[in-house]
């Protein structure tokens, strides 16, 4: 049992089935990513465990008695694939550092490495705000992930970009590579104009990028908040959570970080299975990193993201 077990519910044991941590989960998308697992040759269960029940803070859902939608339920549930699907890229990440294997640069290795493992602590704290009725500090980790969503994209398109992140020694290394080369849309605008190359506009003035910049500042705007407000949020009786937006943000842009990254670097699916395959102590989560990327792109239906839409909320299925 877990120490610290969620409002309202509480903690299946280590053994149990995944879909016991999310009462009111929607059974079609369950079956669906399920059926996408097993299509892959994967065990769903199993690497469930190793990636999600042994997170820090883990916590199951709480029990709704009253809710009628899966909405919230769902959302955490992709939410989660995204959270297995990083893992395995640190795994695999770190092995191809650690040998040297082909297909990136070593400094996009050691970027990849260390990227994945800061999202990694990210979304951990991030799940565990969301589940615990504090959307404040969970919109400001939101933000934070997706700025390293830019700089892990970044490293796959500017060899020589990744080199000097690499190169950062101290705190005010890497404070000064963030002010240079992310801050204020630079990073932004290389990813764009990579897109853009391979078809895919997200230039400033697309309604995607008004979506995101309006997202950005509202999780933005996070920082100063408790002084508009004297009051503290309640979350109601018939939701899992208090406010879903910085879950659902941070969700999108893990999926986009997956989708993208393959149309930026075609080798890098190759890539990372020749660094699993080639492990030295081989990792099952390692393992996971190449065949979860396309179940992780043909999950994003699952997501409604509609650029236009400045409130984003999982698809009811």
């Amino acid at each position: 049992m877990s120490q610290h077990p969620p409002i309202g519910g509480i903690v299946p044991l280590d053994g149990a089935a995944p879909e016991l941590s999310y009462p009111g989960l929607s059974p079609q998308l369950l079956a669906r990513i399920t059926q996408l697992w097993s299509a892959a040759g994967l065990d769903f269960d199993s690497h469930w465990r190793l990636a999600i029940r042994s997170l820090q803070g883990f916590r199951a859902l709480p029990r709704v008695e009253t809710s009628a939608s899966s909405t919230d339920v769902d959302l955490v549930f992709l939410f989660d694939q995204s959270v297995i699907w990083v893992r395995a890229l640190h795994g695999a990440a770190n092995a191809g550092r650690q040998q040297g294997t082909p297909g990136l640069s070593p400094a996009q290795w050691h970027g990849l490495a260390a990227i994945s493992a800061r999202l990694t602590e990210q979304l951990a704290a991030l799940r565990l705000l969301a589940l615990t009725d504090l959307p404040m500090p969970a919109m400001q980790i939101a933000r934070a992930i997706s700025e390293d969503v830019d700089i892990a994209l970044v490293i796959l398109i500017r060899r020589k970009l990744a080199a000097r992140f690499a190169a950062c020694r101290t705190a005010e290394e890497a404070s000064d590579f963030w002010r240079r080369h992310i801050a204020g849309g630079r990073a932004f605008r290389s990813i764009s104009e990579r897109l853009y190359a391979v078809g895919i506009d997200h230039s400033a003035d697309t309604d995607y990028a008004k979506w995101r910049k309006s997202v950005l500042t509202t999780l933005g705007a996070a920082v100063h908040s408790n002084a508009l407000s004297t009051g503290v949020p309640a979350r109601p009786q018939d939701h899992v959570l208090l406010n879903g937006d910085s879950l659902h943000f941070a969700t999108f842009r893990m999926h986009e970080l997956c989708a993208f990254a393959q149309l930026v670097e075609p080798a890098l699916t190759r890539a990372l299975k020749a660094a699993a395959r080639d492990e030295t102590q081989p990792s099952p989560l390692a393992a996971l990193a190449a065949p979860l990327c396309d179940i992780l792109v043909n999950q994003i239906q699952s997501l409604s993201a509609p650029p236009t839409a400045p409130r984003q909320t999982a698809k009811r299925h």
